[in-house]
């Protein structure tokens, strides 16, 4: 093949690829699905309070610190926190340590929670903000439990909560039992023994 075809040949391939790269770079990046919600941490059963650090998908943390009772209803009653946060994707995973003040023992999990922002998007179109306020509800108990639930409170309903929704993502977990320094939490569990709260974990 003579050399000037395939020098013509060499300039219509290198065309090609400029024309594939600046297609490729044009293409429009998905930008992940944003939610308006609230977080609330919830602990127990009742007798069963704990403390917690809570960050979701590795990447944001939500405050959650003292927590009690609302691990053990169905929906779990509202937590005594409301952790606000800017709109966010749908969180994939959550991460939590938490020490239980009765039996003096840390937990540690990450629990992978999937096919979440499919699930946001149809509780999204059946229950539309304003008129409901959506939460991500986490509970951990002090035996080293740990579930997850969507909760929508209508807005608009007054005292009937019938209207409300919520449901489970995914399965409940068993946290690992990690090491830790109880005598952080002296003060405090020694508190809740004298309030009647706990029975004393070193009797």
């Amino acid at each position: 093949m003579p050399s000037s075809w395939m020098s013509l040949l060499r300039l219509v391939l290198l065309l090609v690829l400029l024309l594939l790269n600046s297609a490729c770079e044009a293409e429009p990046q998905l930008e992940l699905r944003r939610y308006d919600f609230a977080v609330q941490p919830v602990g127990g059963p009742t007798g069963w309070p704990i403390w917690v650090e809570l960050t979701f998908d590795h990447s944001w943390y939500a405050r959650a610190g003292n927590i009690s009772s609302g691990f053990e209803y169905q929906p779990p009653r509202a937590g005594g926190v409301n952790v606000l946060a800017h709109p966010m994707p749908a969180p994939s995973s959550v991460q939590a340590r938490w020490f239980s003040y009765r039996t003096q023992t840390f937990y540690e999990i990450d629990l992978e929670m999937q096919g979440t922002d499919d699930l946001l998007q149809q509780w999204y179109r059946d229950y539309p903000p304003p008129d409901y306020r959506h939460y991500l509800v986490v509970g951990f108990s002090g035996k080293g439990e740990a579930k997850v639930w969507w909760r929508a409170s209508c807005r608009a309903c007054g005292r009937d909560r019938s209207r409300d929704f919520h449901a489970h993502i995914g399965e409940s977990a068993w946290a690992e039992e990690v090491e830790g320094d109880p005598s952080t939490f002296r003060s405090q569990t020694q508190r809740r023994i004298e309030e009647g709260i706990i029975p004393s974990p070193w009797e």
